[in-house]
């Protein structure tokens, strides 16, 4: 792989792993994991029903099967924080 290539590539997986350390806190600060979680499966709704990437990426099968692949990762994430776990409460 050549630099140029190897250096964009790099700052894309930095800013997805910041992104989700922000997310994990936002999400952990919020109070009600619950209605964290309603909100966001809401908020994927919403965006099934148009488009959310640009229009030239949006016949793209392999962007549409990593962004579900994050999606779900992400309410998997929220799921653990709804749930209590033994002797917690959210």
């Amino acid at each position: 792989m050549d630099r140029e290539n190897e250096e964009v590539i790099c700052d894309l997986q930095a800013q997805v792993y910041v992104l989700r350390v922000a997310l994990q806190a936002l999400a952990r600060a919020h109070g009600d994991s619950k209605t964290l979680l309603a909100s966001w499966r809401e908020a994927l709704e919403i965006a099934s029903l148009g488009p959310v990437v640009p229009a030239y990426a949006r016949r793209s099968e392999y962007l549409a099967e990593r962004c579900e692949a994050f999606a779900e990762d992400w309410t998997a994430e929220l799921a653990d924080l709804a749930v209590p776990r033994h002797g917690t409460t959210n």
